[in-house]
């Protein structure tokens, strides 16, 4: 089974990137493709297009009626038949129906601007993925050529030394299960490639996009130059600009008008009918007028405005609940924020040691001062560094896109809104 599923990890690697065409877009490009692009957004937005429709829906007023009332017989010839038309007329119904469906519409489009910044979110994570993949290759590929090295040391070692076969065989060893993990490392990099184009979601599946990096190491990565302002700022961007507090607001406005929309269900609609009467025997003919009116008397209407005034508070207490959430996830994503990007900076400065120690156990190996065993502890412990390191950059870059997701708003890209604060 293990061989079966080695064999499908390599078919994955090595034929479907040549079944298409392999584009690099950076991070901004690969966003802005998927807002314009994402088949999910479109079908969304075209959610939006059917609320408008549902507005004149709304506003409709009700059509004429034709009436009728033909006598047949002698009874004809002494009573009148009729032949008219009949208005149905909405008493204080149809305008709060239209705000009802206006302030749907608008609850909406805030929605679909809230799946707008959770596709960007979700473009660059997985975005990121791919260059945080892309690294644990590249580290993986470095590991692979030192064990390759170590072989080919422990090879030209005295096959006469005391530790000769012990040290071929753990360095060849060494090097083959490196090859396996290289493997799988390159699987799980084509795996976030092609997520980041399932989350693209684009027509044009022949295109396959992929991220410009090479690496999170390599020089004047734009990626993590990230940076933000002061706490209390995002608090008040977050305040004024969250999209979730605006639908939050959105649902509110839609509950009272929901509400105001139950409570005119309670006028009476009215009838108004007139035409023309004439009798059987064509001696008299003249008009006749009418009308009826609908009493809210077997059924008031009382349940639904209940309903509609529950909603309403309900949608209240979620407003305050959801702001007083939202206060300590943003302290919570800042904080993860600040530290990890700290933290960076201290893995900098130890990986550049753990990178000399290495090179001083690799010569002195090399000279025979010390034994494979140790080239293996030190390399142990410069690999735990790199994947310290880079796990430190995930946390920084994931903290950064859960304040983006709670604050509502790109605080990088967008600086204008500071000018609103």
């Amino acid at each position: 089974m293990k061989k079966i599923i080695t064999l499908l990890i390599l078919a994955f690697i090595t034929v479907l990137p040549a079944s298409a065409e392999v584009v690099r877009i950076s991070a901004d490009d690969a966003v802005q493709l998927a807002l314009e692009h994402n088949l999910a957004l479109q079908s969304k937005r075209k959610e939006a297009d059917i609320l408008k429709q549902e507005v004149k829906i709304a506003n409709a007023l009700k059509n004429p009626q034709a009436q009728t009332n033909i006598l047949m017989g002698s009874i004809a010839k002494t009573n009148s038949s009729q032949a008219g038309i009949a208005l149905p007329v909405e008493i204080g119904k149809r305008g709060a129906r239209k705000k009802t469906a206006l302030a749907k519409l608008h609850l909406l489009e805030n929605q679909i601007r809230q799946e707008e910044l959770n596709l960007k979110i979700d473009v660059m994570s997985a975005y990121f993925d791919v260059v945080y993949m892309k690294t644990v290759v590249a580290i993986m590929k470095d590991r692979e050529e030192l064990f390759e090295g170590m072989v080919v040391l422990a090879s030209s070692k005295p096959k006469n030394s005391v530790n000769y076969e012990i040290e071929k065989l753990q360095s060849d060893m060494k090097h083959k299960k490196q090859i396996i993990l290289l493997n799988k490392a390159k699987a799980d990099l084509l795996c976030a490639q092609f997520r980041l184009n399932e989350v693209l979601n684009l027509k044009n599946t022949k295109v396959m996009y992929d991220a410009r990096e090479t690496s999170l190491f390599q020089e004047h990565i734009t990626l993590l130059d990230l940076d933000l302002p002061e706490y209390q700022t995002i608090e008040d961007i977050a305040m004024k600009f969250s999209y979730s507090i605006r639908i939050s607001d959105d649902n509110i406005t839609k509950s009272k008008a929901e509400l105001i929309e139950a409570r005119h269900k309670v006028i009476p609609d009215v009838t108004l009918a007139g035409g023309y009467a004439f009798s059987g025997d064509g001696k008299t003919e003249g008009a006749f007028v009418g009308g009826s009116l609908d009493l809210p008397i077997l059924y008031s209407y009382k349940p639904e405005v209940n309903r509609a005034k529950i909603i309403l508070e309900r949608a209240k207490i979620d407003r305050v609940s959801f702001e007083n959430k939202l206060k300590f996830a943003l302290k919570e994503d800042y904080n993860r924020f600040k530290y990890a990007k700290e933290n960076m900076n201290y893995y900098k400065d130890i990986l550049k040691d753990s990178e000399t120690i290495m090179k001083m156990a690799g010569e002195r190996y090399a000279k025979g001062q010390t034994v494979l065993l140790n080239l293996f502890i030190n390399e142990n412990a410069h690999r735990e560094t790199l994947n310290e390191y880079i796990n430190a950059m995930q946390v920084y870059y994931r903290a950064y896109l859960d304040l983006m997701h709670n604050v509502g708003h790109d605080l990088l890209l967008d600086e204008s809104v500071f000018e609103d604060i």
